[in-house]
Order: C-alpha cells, then sequence, then structure tokens
C-alpha cells in the first residue's frame, strides 16, 4: 500500500490491497443499514472523523457505467453540488495522475481541497475495476487562501461485477478534511454524507448514458490514454508530505453550531 505523501506505480499487490480493504468485514462495527446501502466504521488515531467502509447493491447499473461515471470529470461537474472545482494536474501513466479537487462546504465552514495520487484498474467489461487514492504533495499545488487543505489518508473503490446490468460498489475511506469540526458534523458523517453520497452517485449513473452521448461521446482518458492533455509528472514537483505543514492553514470550525448552517446538507434531496 502507498504512504502517505508516497508518489509511484502502484502495483498488482497494491490494487489486491485495496480489494481486501473493501472486502474484509473484520474491526468493523456497522453503523447504518438502509434498503441497499450499509455503512460501517471504523476508529482509529490518524483522524477524529471515522474511517468509513460503504456497501451498496445496485441492481440496474452496470459495473462500467459506475466506473466511468467515477472517473469522468466532466460528468461529475454537472451532478456533483458540493464540488467546487477539479482538474488533473499531471499524469504518471496511463492508469496514474495526480489531480486536484476542491469542494463546497455549507456556509459558514470554509470550503475544502485536496490535491491526490489517483490510481485505476479496470479488469476488463465483464470484471472488476479498483480505484484509489492518497493525499500528496505537488510544490504548484500548495495550501491557498479561502480553502482548508485536506487528507486523504487512502480512499479506495471496488466495483464488483455481478451481471451485465449490475454491480456492488464499495467506498473506504479514511480522510481528514481540515481544521477542527463540531462532534455533530463529526457524528453526521455515516449517519447522513455517506449515504448521501452513495445515493447521489446511484442517480448520476441512471443518467449517464444519456449524458455522455450528448457530450464528447467518445472523449475517455481513462480508458484512452492517447486523450490525456496534461503533461508528465516532473519528480522535482512532488514534496514530502509533512501534516505539520498544513496546520498554518488549518481553522478552528467546532463552536459552530447546527441551527448556523445555511445549507445543510442533511436537508437536500
Amino acid at each position: 500500500m502507498l504512504n502517505l505523501g508516497e508518489v509511484k506505480l502502484p502495483t498488482d499487490k497494491d490494487y489486491e490491497d485495496m480489494r481486501q480493504l473493501c472486502e474484509s468485514e473484520q474491526g468493523w462495527t456497522i453503523d447504518y443499514t438502509k434498503n441497499n446501502i450499509k455503512i460501517w466504521t471504523k476508529q482509529n488515531e490518524q483522524s477524529p472523523f471515522k474511517m468509513i467502509r460503504a456497501r451498496c447493491e445496485l441492481s440496474d447499473v452496470s459495473a462500467s457505467v459506475l466506473y466511468n461515471v467515477i472517473q469522468d470529470d466532466d460528468y461529475r461537474r454537472q451532478w456533483d453540488t458540493k464540488l467546487d472545482s477539479c482538474h488533473d494536474i499531471c499524469y504518471i501513466s496511463p492508469c496514474s495522475n495526480i489531480g486536484y479537487y476542491a469542494f463546497k462546504s455549507p456556509k459558514p465552514f470554509k470550503n475544502r481541497d485536496f490535491v491526490t495520487q489517483r490510481c485505476w484498474l479496470d479488469l476488463g467489461e465483464n470484471n472488476d475495476k479498483i480505484l484509489f487514492n492518497h493525499s500528496v504533495n505537488h510544490a504548484k499545488f500548495p495550501p491557498k487562501k479561502g480553502y482548508v487543505r485536506g487528507v486523504s489518508f487512502i480512499t479506495a473503490t471496488l466495483i464488483k461485477y455481478t451481471s451485465p446490468k449490475s454491480c456492488i460498489f464499495y467506498y473506504v475511506t479514511q480522510s481528514d478534511p481540515g481544521g477542527s469540526f463540531p462532534a455533530w458534523v463529526v457524528n453526521s458523517t455515516t449517519r447522513v454524507i455517506a449515504p448521501k453520497f452513495m445515493k447521489k452517485i446511484y442517480k448520476a449513473c441512471l443518467k449517464y448514458e444519456k449524458w455522455k452521448a450528448k457530450h464528447n461521446p467518445g472523449f475517455m482518458p481513462w480508458v484512452n490514454p492517447e486523450q490525456v492533455t496534461v503533461p508528465r509528472i516532473d519528480w522535482n514537483d512532488i514534496q514530502t508530505l509533512d501534516l505539520s505543514h498544513f496546520k498554518n492553514n488549518q481553522v478552528d470550525e467546532s463552536q459552530i453550531s447546527e441551527n448556523q448552517i445555511q445549507d445543510n446538507d442533511a436537508d437536500e434531496d
């Protein structure tokens, strides 16, 4: 498994580790079960936010469609109302790049952003797909004013093929959005945020093929690496990721109460 801040080509073992992380039930506590979604959590010392493991059975979405929805940043800008901006910074290989993602937080919280190395493996049309990311430190994308830099210790997705029109969606993440949050935000992660995230991706999947047919249908650089337009990685830009480096950009939002929120995600459909 890649270490935090480490940039390298993923190995077969890295992908197998991600599969095991998603499928293993050892050490997890079930926190949420409703319809086709289950959420487990695990506490550790890396973050006040619990590690989350989600499983969702999709009876009417193929593995390929879910994989493409996750990979297609142009489409994500359409369906993900919490996305502020996203773009690739550089590519490492046909199955790995470094990217920037910024997310809107409900006011008065500050927005968050992340710089991560992303890796992916598609085992074929009628087979599983594995994706994962972790935070890295790119010299040209330091923490910037107006955003709190978050850290993805590890975020993994396993898409298990079950039939030509169905799949199982596993999602595991250990991340820290930075700053100090009130307890009610930490506690709502599994009750509200994680289930809503799964539901939003599912709804996006149902509309993807129709949308893609009208929006540059041949452009899929995660499938066709010759379509990649960002520059190759400059290894001089990769710096050590020291978590203390981000403390100067952190904020204390622990006193914000739930009734101060102007755009509460819990109220979104």
